[in-house]
């Protein structure tokens, strides 16, 4: 079969409360020239027996079922990345809705400029079908900056490959989507668009044992580009290894 124009890399950890809800709406993408990789991070319930009858319900839709036994959505990513064939690679979150039109909203958004290198949807709560007046600021101000969590980023895979992946040996922390748009936006440029969402679910009422800080987060925005070396590598790695804020923490449930 000739290879699809977006690989969607879905990782999942003990994930069975969402993943029905989450490939049911991958599964109603209107523009189906796509593939799924689900990527099973060593799961311990039945987050593979849900995501099998869901996809047995998809139809003429491309499965590829991989396993990752090193614990970390880090390594996750990499191995379902690995396997991607389209020229575009999109990762997905367990516990997050994908409008009809996500598929097709990134392939737009690379066809409109060849020197995209990545497209992010913004997180809105379900029915939101816009992205809020501060994210919508926020992607105009900072425009080579992340806006949004790797439930809604989309890459070109070779500019991806080229800016080194997802690498633990670089990033080892939480995170990690932030400093790959980092790393990719070196090679181009970010696309945003206020209609190009997809809905977060809101377990996470406080991320705070995950995440970085305000003063953190403010620096982010702040700091000119050629400062984002120094602030990723040398100013927050320190600041997380201090923190314990590994990427394994991403796999604590703290809202069971």
């Amino acid at each position: 079969m000739p290879d699809p124009s977006v690989s969607l890399v879905l990782p999942y950890f003990n994930e069975e409360r969402y993943l029905a809800e989450t490939l049911g709406s991958v599964a109603a993408q209107r523009d189906r020239d796509f593939e799924l990789i689900l990527v099973d991070n060593a799961s311990t319930d039945d987050s593979n027996a849900v995501a099998r009858r869901a996809c047995a319900a998809m139809g003429a839709i491309a499965v590829v079922w991989l396993r990752e036994d090193e614990p970390g959505k880090i390594h996750a990513l990499r191995t379902g990345i690995a396997a991607a064939r389209g020229a575009i690679v999109a990762t997905l979150d367990a516990d997050t809705l994908y409008p009809k039109d996500y598929v097709a909203r990134i392939r737009r958004a690379f066809a409109a400029d060849g020197s995209v290198a990545a497209t992010l949807a913004m997180g809105r709560p379900t029915g939101a079908d816009r992205a809020s007046f501060k994210q919508r600021l926020e992607s105009r101000l900072w425009p080579r900056k992340c806006h949004t969590g790797g439930f809604g980023q989309a890459f070109r895979r070779d500019l991806l490959a080229a800016a080194g992946g997802f690498d633990v040996g670089r990033w080892p922390f939480v995170l990690e989507d932030h400093e790959i748009v980092h790393r990719v936006a070196r090679l181009g440029t970010l696309a945003y668009s206020a209609d190009h969402v997809c809905h977060p679910s809101d377990r996470r009422t406080d991320r705070s044992h995950c995440t970085w800080t305000l003063g953190e987060r403010v620096l982010y925005k702040l700091l000119p580009g050629f400062a984002m070396e120094r602030y990723f590598y040398r100013y927050l790695a320190g600041r997380f290894t201090r923190r314990g804020l590994s990427n394994l923490r991403l796999r604590e449930k703290t809202w069971s």
